[in-house]
């Protein structure tokens, strides 16, 4: 991609990040990304298309995650690099932002998530197969984790993976108008390390 479509990108993506798809106008995007009208219409006709295109490039990339490459010999090694992942990734868009904007980070990941539901019918099916995918990491470590000795749970692994993906999905949502990422993460990991504490042998 070339860096000046990179530019617009990443700086739309703080735009739809602060306000949202339908408070943020084109002339914000075009003034915002320093190119003038005509140049950066050489690369979106449409705030639609660039939205579109933010969704695609960077975030599919913050919600993706290949757990191939999370450890998985260890139910808390897997736990605790999947939190750092997404930790590294959170300390990214806030070096990002802090170079575009004065002020506190967004934390508005969800509403962006909300927007692209809406807006792009294929997303849905996307996110469903994500979590899906995201189910099954967690349910291979943590059958591993019982068949080594490492936990012992009544819980089947498919439930027990159930907890941890939507205990730290239902923190973000309460924490959604909290700005502070450090906080969210900081409950995730908690509730995780309690959850991971109820089932160790």
């Amino acid at each position: 991609m070339k860096d000046s479509k990179k530019h617009i990108l990443k700086t739309s993506l703080l735009l739809f990040l602060q306000k949202g798809f339908k408070e943020v106008t084109m002339n914000e995007i075009v003034k915002s990304s320093g190119f003038s009208k005509g140049a950066f219409y050489h690369y979106f006709s449409s705030k639609e298309q660039v939205f579109k295109e933010v969704i695609d490039v960077y975030f599919r990339q913050m919600l993706h995650l290949d757990y191939n490459t999370l450890p998985s010999d260890s139910l808390q090694s897997f736990y605790k690099a999947n939190l750092k992942i997404h930790q590294d990734r959170d300390k990214i868009l806030h070096s990002w932002y802090k170079e575009t904007f004065d002020g506190d980070f967004p934390n508005n990941i969800y509403y962006i998530l909300f927007d692209a539901l809406r807006l792009l019918p294929e997303i849905k099916e996307q996110q469903t197969n994500r979590i899906q995918e995201e189910l099954k990491a967690w349910e291979k470590v943590i059958t591993n984790a019982m068949a080594t000795g490492e936990i012992n749970t009544t819980f089947s692994p498919k439930n027990l993976a159930k907890l941890f993906v939507y205990s730290s999905d239902g923190i973000a949502m309460h924490m959604i108008m909290i700005s502070s990422s450090d906080k969210l993460f900081n409950e995730v990991k908690e509730i995780w390390n309690s959850l991971y504490e109820s089932v160790k042998a």
